[in-house]
């Protein structure tokens, strides 16, 4: 019998991406999405409907395991790059993943992936690639959405020691085709199609193909450990490189400026004032501005080891994913 893959947040970029994965590598999959999504839905796909902050409505989506040895993973949560939303945050990515382990124990779930986030690990100083840590701790770590990943991930693999079989993945910044939820690179990419960016900035990320995080993840649930924690990144890219790549895509290519980065930042608590007004998408906060500054550059070294983590060219990326908004703009 097929191998049955349980997978929270499946109507998201990842978890819809995730799950035509596991398809097409032959297994069952159900999807638990929220009552009110109207997401098109991936045939092949079992939905179930259920909220992970309201441990009542997971009852339907764990017995679709009906005593098999199913593999849960967990993608539901909510990514913000502003100072709003700490609670609604903190009860769907903390209290949503306690829900989630809880059930997962009471129903002898065989194996888990957590899907966390870099964004969970502690900072390093420039000039130190940071690799997975011994531990997760919400101090040391910045912003809301960071910190509450961060606090999840020390609950999950708290739950290792309990008898669950659950190990953690930390995707860098995910990027690629068919995010039809309008993450935040996505619509920057979007804006910059429109000709929104005459300039670049300085600074830049570790950003990932989200088609790599899903083979990651599946890679994850076939050799991934107990209590341990695999980095899913690719590598790091800055805003000006990014812009001249997605200028070549384009097929209008030049090479871009960058502004300081610090310019800018006075000028963040207005840009939310703006974007709103003008209801422009909300790319520029204090918290996108401090990580496009940080350091992000981390090692995949481990998944690579341990389970044949591949990722392709950021290039083929960012290629693929100007095709699709074009596309969806015809």
């Amino acid at each position: 019998m097929n191998e049955l893959f349980l997978i929270t947040g499946a109507t998201g970029f990842l978890g819809s991406t995730l799950a035509k994965a596991a398809l097409a590598r032959g297994k069952q999959v159900v999807g638990l999405k929220l009552p009110q999504d109207r997401s098109e839905p991936i045939p092949g796909v079992a939905y179930q409907e259920g909220d992970v902050t309201k441990p009542d409505t997971l009852t339907g989506f764990f017995e679709r395991a009906n005593g098999r040895q199913a593999v849960l993973v967990h993608c539901a949560g909510l990514v913000s790059i502003g100072s709003d939303r700490e609670e609604q945050v903190r009860q769907v990515n903390v209290e949503g993943t306690k829900n989630i382990v809880a059930m997962a124990l009471q129903h002898k779930i065989g194996k888990m992936v957590y899907v966390s986030s870099v964004h969970a690990i502690r900072e390093k100083p420039d000039g130190e690639t940071i690799t997975e840590p011994v531990d997760f701790s919400s101090d040391g770590v910045v912003g809301i959405y960071g910190k509450s990943k961060a606090d999840a991930t020390a609950h999950v693999l708290g739950a290792a020691a309990h008898g669950l079989n659950v190990c953690t993945v930390h995707p860098s910044g995910m990027i690629g085709p068919e995010d039809h939820s309008g993450g935040y690179m996505t619509e920057t990419i979007r804006a910059f199609w429109k000709g929104a960016f005459p300039v670049a900035i300085t600074g830049g990320y570790d950003f990932v193909d989200v088609r790599d995080v899903a083979e990651g993840i599946l890679s994850c649930a076939e050799h991934g450990q107990r209590g341990e924690s695999y980095i899913l990144s690719n590598r790091y890219i800055s805003v000006q490189e990014m812009f001249e790549i997605l200028s070549r895509c384009k097929g209008v290519p030049r090479r871009y400026t960058a502004v300081p980065l610090g310019l800018l930042k006075p000028f963040a608590s207005l840009m939310k004032w703006v974007e709103n007004r003008l209801k422009l998408p909300k790319l520029i906060t204090p918290y996108s501005l401090y990580t496009l500054g940080s350091n992000g550059h981390f090692s995949h070294a481990k998944a690579d080891r341990v389970l044949g983590y591949q990722v392709r060219p950021l290039e083929q990326t960012l290629a693929d994913t100007a095709a699709w908004l074009r596309s969806e703009t015809v």
